[in-house]
């Protein structure tokens, strides 16, 4: 293998063999030129690695060369070594200002001369494997560089759009409908959007200084804590309910779903979705409440007619026994007794119907509720401990509503002892004060919202007493609950019965310790919306020998009435249900003058017997007698000649009726 390439310049022919033989003999492969123009055009054909140059020859000098070799890019590299017989500075300043890498002079020493060369030649291999290296690595650095910046522009260009999906994330965020939050592993917020931080009043500054912990109702909060610590150990999403401080200090229920956060299975925290449920909540609870005194006043209804019926047997029945025994016959005075009994015990039927929302239409008349009130003062002051001072504030120009006087003085009654009540016996305030209420949509939460649209007469009572607990308010107007020793339970109950029987509404509020206040809302009377009916004039019969047909399933009550009805000169055709009752008007429809018809049958109702005997004769006189109330047949529309008696009745109011409608 070759020591180097070596190009040898010299014109002297001798000193170019002498030069060429010491370098092949040490291994060089040689090249030799006698001239400049020679010299050049060898390094044409092949690059040597070190060029040796006699500094003086005809022609193109040393020098010369050199610097053409300098000015070429593929020859600039290549180290040039000058020969000379000159021991002049200014030759030796020449050449290596031409470019050279040294200065050798003649005569010189074969070993010097071998020195040189193998130094300058290992220099130019160091230089180019140097500057191989640095191409290299400079190519590599490039590349590096080029990868560099693609990620730098990718990781730009993903910035980008983290920052336009954070910025689109937190709008949207912070216009939800809903809270949004993000916390830690210790609860505290990382993040909370524009609902949370209005709803509790936090700002994005504090966020770090909160915890969930801190904002929910002490009572709710065992609970909860026990619902996210499972959800955290089976790392899952979880759902709760709760009360929720907002920045007023008032609690609120709200619904949270969340889901538990965990990287590299460590947990980190919460992200999750909060919604305010309080109106939910209120409208779920009055649902309910509507359902039950739905359900109860169904069974109070259902009550109260067997007992009526069964209790108009009883007053029949000692009505007729009482007709047929003389006055100072020891058994009048029992019958007498069984009589008022029956009588009180319809009365503690009325209030079942009451509750259940049953009132007597034919009983309703305008009321005006401050005048009601004002002739009602003197009965409520005797009514209440003198340690009670009653104040009453009767608003002007009040508009009139439909009731049943009596009933309306029971809840006012009713609500005034209440409130005494909860004085304790301490001296205190209540307060009666009437005003119109607008029920329009912009008066918001002051409005009830089981009422429609349209104007009511407010009645308020207020007291300075105990107040209530949530849990009483919740239960104040169930049947027989009650808080006294020795109450029936029934006031508030057969109240709210009242109320809702004439389309009205009845709240309350209370706390512990502030007294209470009940709001009675009561819909105002439009007689325009109301036709005028007046019955058809009619031909009047003799009122002796009468026909009556008398419909009724309850056995007992008919024969009474049947036998009262007879002895008062009525001719009486009976009939158990209602098909029979039919078949039976149409085989005597010319005789009949009037038909007493109980409204609630098995099989064909009263009211469609009514219309059947219609179809034959429209104008026959109809008295209906009915255990719940008026109010059942006015649903199905009262034709004119129509009454109705609501059981139990005495024969004799009976018997006047029937006079009227015939006479």
């Amino acid at each position: 293998m070759s020591e180097g390439k070596v190009l040898i310049v010299d014109d002297n022919e001798e000193s170019l063999k002498l030069l060429s033989g010491i370098l092949i003999a040490e291994g060089y492969a040689v090249r030799p030129a006698d001239s400049g123009e020679l010299a050049l055009a060898a390094v044409n054909v092949s690059l040597p690695e070190v060029v040796l140059l006699d500094m003086r020859m005809p022609g193109m000098d040393g020098p010369e060369v050199c610097r053409k070799l300098k000015a070429r890019a593929s020859t600039r590299d290549i180290p040039v070594m000058f020969l000379s017989a000159s021991l002049d500075l200014e030759d030796r300043l020449e050449g290596l200002q031409a470019g050279a890498v040294d200065f050798i002079n003649k005569p010189y020493r074969r070993e010097e001369l071998i020195a040189r060369l193998k130094t300058h030649l290992e220099l130019a291999r160091l230089r180019n494997e140097l500057e191989r290296r640095v191409q290299e690595r400079t190519a590599e650095l490039q590349a590096a560089n080029e990868q560099l910046q693609d990620e730098l522009e990718t990781r730009w260009q993903i910035e980008a759009e983290l920052r336009d999906s954070e910025q689109r994330f937190r709008s949207i965020a912070d216009t939800a409908p809903a809270g949004i939050f993000i916390t830690d592993v210790t609860g505290q917020a990382t993040y909370v959007n524009q609902w949370i931080r209005s709803y509790t009043g936090i700002d994005l500054a504090s966020i770090g200084n909160h915890s969930w912990r801190d904002v929910l109702h002490p009572e709710d909060l065992d609970r909860v804590m026990a619902t996210v610590a499972a959800a955290i150990q089976d790392r899952k999403a979880y759902w709760t309910e709760f009360r929720h401080r907002r920045f007023d200090g008032q609690y609120q229920w709200v619904a949270a779903t969340a889901t538990t956060r965990f990287v590299n299975g460590e947990f980190v925290g919460h992200i999750g979705i909060a919604v305010d449920i309080e109106e939910t909540r209120r409208n779920q609870q009055r649902a309910l409440a509507n359902q039950k005194l739905e359900s109860l006043g169904v069974l109070a209804a259902g009550i109260a007619h067997d007992f009526n019926n069964l209790l108009g047997s009883i007053l029949a029945h000692s009505d007729l026994a009482l007709q047929a025994i003389p006055d100072e016959s020891p058994a009048h005075c029992y019958l007498s007794n069984i009589a008022t009994v029956a009588v009180r015990a319809s009365e503690i039927v009325r209030l079942l119907m009451a509750y259940a929302g049953h009132t007597d239409l034919d009983r309703f008349e305008p009321i005006n509720l401050a005048t009601l009130l004002t002739e009602l003062v003197p009965l409520l002051q005797v009514s209440v401990p003198k340690s009670t001072v009653l104040s009453v504030h009767n608003a002007e120009a009040l508009p009139i509503f439909r009731a049943n006087a009596a009933q309306i003085r029971q809840v006012v009654l009713n609500l005034v002892v209440n409130a005494s009540e909860a004085l304790e016996g301490k001296p205190g305030i209540v307060d009666l004060s009437t005003s119109r209420a607008g029920l329009r949509p912009e008066d918001g939460d002051a409005r009830p919202p089981e009422l429609r649209g349209g104007d009511c007469v407010l009645l308020e009572v207020s007291d300075t007493g105990c107040g209530m607990t949530e849990e009483t308010k919740a239960r104040i107007f169930d049947p027989f609950f009650s808080t006294k020793y020795l109450g029936r339970g029934m006031g508030l109950a057969a109240v709210q019965g009242i109320v809702r029987g004439v389309g009205g509404v009845i709240n309350v509020k209370s706390s512990p310790g502030k007294g209470s206040t009940f709001e009675v809302w009561l819909p105002c009377w439009n007689p325009k919306a109301e036709p005028d009916q007046k019955p058809a004039s009619r031909p009047t019969r003799s009122i002796t020998g009468a026909t009556v047909l008398l419909v009724d399933d309850e056995e007992a009550l008919r024969f009474a009435v049947a036998s009262a009805l007879k002895r008062e000169g009525f001719g009486v055709l009976e009939a158990t249900n209602g098909l029979d009752a039919v078949q039976l008007f149409a085989a005597h429809s010319g005789e009949i003058d009037l038909v007493v018809l109980d409204i609630t049958m098995p099989g064909l109702s009263g009211h469609d017997v009514s219309n059947e005997i219609r179809r034959l004769r429209p104008e026959v006189r109809v008295l209906f007698t009915t255990a719940h109330d008026a109010a059942e047949r006015d649903e199905h529309g009262r034709a004119a000649g129509e009454k109705i008696l609501r059981k139990p009745y005495h024969l004799r109011d009976l018997v006047k009726t029937l006079r009227e409608m015939l006479g």
